[in-house]
């Protein structure tokens, strides 16, 4: 039995994450055979954004690029737009947060948490409210906000929630624990092994002497 003992920072972090995914991704998965069930919180695509944003995105710092861990930064840029939204009156907090450990942004509802990626997106928030790396560095904002809907969509339909307790490993170890739902969805029969073979002879046509010669 594995025990995982969270932080505040980590459950914020996570907090932030379910709260986004839960706004941008659907919140049922209908398959035949299979009961709906909340598929953003058994698939954890809150944690493959967050994988990704910590490990595959690079920014520039002098005359190299470096890989910063993003999460945690992008989580507070959220509730920062989140709440320059409601100081606006652009958007309206609700009395209780589903996803305990979050901030403004997991408070609001799932248009207003649309409202505050659209805000971000077009640059209508104060950048220089924003936490570092952010503060007004435009460029990255929209970067990452782009790359916020990419990430959600990567990890919903793609087999990571198939990769289990490998998931958060490197690529090369991660390994398939189950059979992807989103196979079955699409009638996927999955990975079958390659294998050397002899397939035959090639055959090719000599177009200047009209005839054709076979070729092993």
């Amino acid at each position: 039995m594995i025990i995982i003992f969270y932080t505040q920072t980590q459950m914020y972090t996570q907090a932030s994450f379910r709260s986004l995914t839960d706004a941008l991704l659907p919140s049922t998965y209908a398959q035949s055979n299979y009961e709906s069930t909340n598929c953003n919180s058994n698939r954890k695509v809150h944690e493959y954004i967050m994988y990704s944003l910590d490990h595959y995105i690079s920014i520039q710092q002098q005359l190299h690029h470096t890989i910063v861990p993003l999460s945690y930064p992008t989580a507070m840029m959220l509730d920062i737009a989140a709440i320059q939204l409601v100081n606006t009156y652009q958007a309206q907090p609700l009395p209780q947060s589903a996803f305990q450990g979050g901030g403004m942004f997991s408070y609001l509802s799932r248009q207003d948490r649309i409202r505050t990626l659209t805000a971000l997106e077009n640059l209508d928030v104060d950048l220089y409210a924003l936490p570092s790396p952010f503060q007004n560095n435009a460029g990255l904002v929209k970067n990452i906000v782009d790359a916020l809907n990419r990430f959600s969509v990567l990890g919903y339909y793609s087999e990571w929630p198939a990769y289990g307790s490998t998931k958060l490993c490197s690529p090369n170890e991660r390994r398939l624990e189950h059979f992807p739902v989103n196979w079955q969805q699409v009638g996927y029969p999955g990975v079958s092994l390659g294998y050397r073979d002899f397939r035959g002879f090639l055959l090719r046509m000599n177009r200047s002497e009209e005839k054709y010669e076979n070729e092993s």
